[in-house]
C-alpha cells in the first residue's frame, strides 16, 4: 500500500491508554497489537498539571511496552471529548484562510468562554448543501495547544514521531472503512458514548453531514437525546426512516444496550468490529481485547489506519 508505514494509534481517555498497532508486512498490512493500560490515578484534564498527566501517560505507555514493544516510530492519538471543542456553524467560503480561522476562533470564544481561545489549534471541514441540509456549514474542531505540545514532548522523549491528533469519534467513524459493517451509500448514523458524553455523527454517502457532542449526567439520558437528534429539525431535514444504517461504538457497550436502543428508536444499531478486514498476527487469537472488546478500540484503530 503506497504511503503506508508501520504505525500505532493511541486512544487517550481519563482512565486508560489504548493502543492498536498496524505493520506493513509483504504486500499487506497486518494487525500486530491490541492492548490497554489503566492509569494509576484518573486524569483530571481540566485541573491536573501537565507534569502529572505526562507521568501518568508515561507509566501506562511503559506498561504497554513491557508486554509488547512497538515495531514502529510513527504514532497518532485520539483525545477525549473534554479536550476537543467542536461546533458546526453556517459557512460561506468567502474569507481568506487565516481570516476564516480567526472568525472560528471568535465563535469558539463565544460558545466556550472558558476555553483558551488564543491558544487553540483549529481544524475544520466544509459541509456542502444536500437534500438533508439547506445551508452549507463548517464543522470545526479545536484543541488547546498545550495538550498537543504535551504529546509532542512525550513522543520526543520516547523516540516517536507524532503524525495525527484526532477527535475520537471521527477516528472511530474512519475505522468503519475497514469493517464489514460499513454501508456508505445514503444517510448513515453513528454514535459513540461513554459515561460522560454522547457523540452523534450523520453522514451522507460517506461524507460528514452533522456532528454534535452532548454532555451526559448518566446513560439513562441517551435514548431521549437520540430520539430528538434523529428527528426533523431546523438544522437537519431528516426522518428516522431515511437512515440506511446505524453504527455504535464506545467503551464497555453491552448487547443489551444495543437492543434497548433498537427497541426505542427502531434502528438496527451495529456494534461493529473495526478489525473485520485486517489480517491479525496469530497471537491475537488469544487476545481478549481483540476477541471480546474489539468495538471499544474503534478510535485507536481508526487513527492507526489513517494514512493522510
Amino acid at each position: 500500500m503506497a504511503g503506508f508505514e508501520n504505525q500505532a494509534g493511541f486512544n487517550l481517555s481519563s482512565t486508560k491508554l489504548q493502543v492498536v498497532e498496524v505493520n506493513f508486512v509483504g504486500d499487506q498490512f497486518r494487525l500486530v497489537n491490541v492492548d490497554e493500560a489503566y492509569f494509576n490515578d484518573p486524569i483530571d484534564f481540566e485541573n491536573d498539571k501537565d507534569t502529572k498527566i505526562s507521568a501518568l501517560l508515561q507509566g501506562a505507555y511503559d506498561e504497554l511496552l513491557i508486554k509488547k514493544p512497538l515495531n514502529c516510530s510513527a504514532v497518532s492519538f485520539t483525545l477525549p471529548f473534554e479536550l476537543v471543542y467542536s461546533m458546526q456553524i453556517p459557512f460561506e467560503n468567502t474569507l481568506l484562510y487565516q481570516d476564516l480561522i480567526e472568525e472560528f476562533r471568535w465563535e469558539l470564544s463565544v460558545l466556550y468562554p472558558f476555553a483558551p481561545a488564543k491558544n487553540l489549534a483549529i481544524q475544520f471541514f466544509e459541509i456542502e448543501r444536500c437534500i438533508f441540509n439547506e445551508t452549507a456549514s463548517a464543522l470545526v474542531f479545536a484543541v488547546p495547544r498545550r495538550f498537543i505540545q504535551l504529546l509532542e514532548n512525550f513522543c520526543k522523549k520516547n523516540n516517536l514521531r507524532l503524525r495525527f491528533v484526532d477527535n475520537l469519534h471521527l477516528a472511530a467513524e474512519r475505522s468503519l472503512s475497514l469493517s464489514n459493517a460499513i454501508v456508505y451509500k445514503g444517510l448513515t448514523l453513528s454514535i459513540h458514548f461513554n459515561n460522560k458524553f454522547l457523540s452523534i455523527l450523520f453522514a451522507f454517502n460517506g461524507k460528514p453531514l452533522y456532528f454534535k457532542v452532548i454532555p451526559l449526567k448518566d446513560a439513562s439520558q441517551i435514548p431521549d437525546h437520540l430520539i430528538r437528534e434523529t428527528h426533523h429539525s431546523s438544522t437537519l431535514k431528516i426522518e428516522r426512516s431515511q437512515i440506511e444504517a446505524a453504527f455504535i461504538s464506545g467503551d464497555e457497550i453491552s448487547g443489551s444496550v444495543v437492543q434497548t436502543l433498537k427497541k426505542v428508536l427502531g434502528l438496527d444499531f451495529i456494534l461493529f468490529n473495526p478489525f473485520d478486514k485486517i489480517r491479525p498476527f496469530p497471537q491475537l487469537y488469544e487476545n481478549k481485547y481483540y476477541l471480546e472488546k474489539y468495538n471499544s478500540f474503534a478510535p485507536a484503530a481508526g487513527i492507526a489506519f489513517r494514512i493522510g
